[in-house]
């Protein structure tokens, strides 16, 4: 699981690096905050992170401030739910290998 405030994913290439970053630690968990981001799409986060198994739910930044990403490999844990606060965003899953939630 890797944590990071990013502040900022609007460059391109901060994005590339990101990218790179996520592809050499290998995580099955990726929250990234301070995105400031007005909205998210598969494309962006496809961008991010080259897994094609990826799933992601997000918050939203207003205007230039916050925003968090939440992503995450769809062969590792499986989403039960999931809540989007003001500030904040959790997630319930179950592990796709042993079941554990």
């Amino acid at each position: 699981m890797v944590s990071w405030n990013v502040r900022g994913l609007n460059d391109s290439q901060k994005r590339l690096v990101v990218r790179n970053l996520l592809r050499e630690w290998n995580c099955d968990v990726v929250c990234l905050q301070e995105t400031k981001l007005a909205s998210m799409d598969r494309q962006l986060v496809c961008s991010l992170w080259s897994c094609p198994y990826v799933d992601w739910v997000a918050l939203d930044a207003n205007q230039t401030a916050g925003g968090v990403l939440m992503m995450w490999d769809r062969r590792a844990l499986e989403r039960l739910e999931v809540m989007v606060g003001y500030f904040s965003i959790s997630v319930r899953w179950q592990g796709v290998g042993d079941g554990f939630i």
